[in-house]
């Protein structure tokens, strides 16, 4: 791998479920700086997830997921809230069975991975890697992430901490938008919401006029989902993993949350999704199989979306001037009609104009490439 190169620019948006990297580069044919998702394992998103082997080997994103179901004890899921508590003292631990391991810990493995799998393709170093954060979060989260960054880099050689840059994801996201005044970004994230009224510049750049946080994110109703599969399967087989406690209980556990979360996709688009129950040796429920539809979602969904509707109200009350426009983004964005319904339920209309990319799940992160690459003047102005 040689020195950085200075036609392309990195960002990483390490999220509470899933982490996305996005690349900015001078296209050669006629100049103009173009964007695309980071590929990890052959996908454009990446799980947050981290396990240490008992051999010192450290897995991140896809293969610590097959291997938590082996081990869950050992598989590091949701850190981010860790993260984001940081006080600015000592890291803390996530977990003391079988390996301890902190949140800053976690975050380098994450960022690493994308970080050499965008490198290892061109052969070439990033001339400025961005790491991407909630608006809300305190200077001393901000300071843990860019611990993770810096930690990160110092693993590849040819790399330097001046590299590294951190920018808020509501500004990212408004940025890969485009165009100008205000705008109120809904990412409707892992672990909460946050709502953010980005100030948006001529020239490109941005501030954040006001941020709140509601706590209704994806993870909750993950578990919601996995627990109403329990309700509905065989009793055995939900006491057991309930309240069984042992080893092959919490496989189950793991196995059968990681199937709802990527089931929930499906759920999503074709209106239902079968959920497999997973084995549970040395009893099992056999082929075992649980209906969820869209009703269950619909009823799960509903009060998280009216408390997301009256934080976007006590937000835009603050304000003064012009209605701001509107982008909502985020995984629970996916679901059938939740954009929708939150522009009806507020009077808010969406902003992204049918652009896909606005509302990806890269959008951040290539907004946090292009505004790197325009930082460094790359590119056709």
């Amino acid at each position: 791998m040689t020195a950085p190169d200075a036609r392309w620019t990195l960002a990483i948006d390490h999220g509470t479920t899933t982490t996305v990297g996005a690349w900015a580069d001078v296209d050669p044919r006629d100049g103009w700086v173009r964007v695309g998702p980071v590929g990890v394992d052959g996908f454009p998103t990446m799980p947050s997830a981290v396990l240490s082997r008992p051999d010192g080997a450290v897995l991140a994103g896809r293969p610590a997921l097959e291997a938590g179901a082996l081990d869950p004890a050992a598989a590091l899921l949701r850190t981010r809230p860790h993260l984001a508590a940081s006080t600015g003292g000592p890291p803390e631990l996530l977990t003391q069975y079988p390996r301890p391991t902190t949140a800053v810990d976690v975050a380098t493995a994450l960022v690493a991975t994308v970080v050499r799998a965008e490198a290892a393709r061109r052969g070439t170093l990033p001339s400025s890697i961005v790491l991407l954060h909630p608006a809300a979060w305190s200077s001393a989260a901000c300071e843990a992430l860019r611990s993770a960054g810096r930690a990160a880099l110092s693993a590849i050689p040819y790399t330097s901490p001046d590299q590294l840059q951190l920018l808020d994801s509501p500004r990212a996201a408004a940025h890969r938008l485009g165009g100008q005044g205000r705008l109120l970004v809904v990412d409707l994230g892992g672990a909460a919401t946050e709502l953010a009224v980005v100030d948006r510049g001529g020239d490109g750049t941005g501030s954040v006029a006001a941020v709140r946080t509601v706590n209704v994110g994806g993870e909750v109703l993950d578990d919601a989902l996995a627990q109403l599969v329990l309700d509905r399967a065989p009793q055995p087989f939900a006491a057991r993993v309930r309240f069984g406690g042992d080893l092959e209980a919490y496989r189950a556990w793991f196995r059968l949350r990681t199937s709802v979360r990527e089931g929930k996709e499906t759920l999503a688009s074709r209106g239902a999704v079968a959920v497999t129950l997973p084995p549970l040796p040395p009893e099992s429920p056999g082929p075992g199989v649980v209906q969820l539809t869209h009703a269950d979602l619909g009823a799960m969904l509903a009060p998280g979306l009216e408390e997301i509707a009256q934080g976007i109200a006590a937000i835009v009350d603050t304000l003064t001037g012009p209605r701001p426009a509107m982008l909502v983004r985020g995984g629970l964005a996916e679901m059938p009609r939740v954009r929708e319904w939150i522009a009806e339920r507020t009077g808010f209309g969406l902003a992204h104009g049918g652009d896909p990319g606005a509302v990806s799940a890269f959008g951040p992160a290539s907004g946090a490439a292009a505004w790197a690459a325009e930082s460094l003047g790359l590119g056709r102005r």
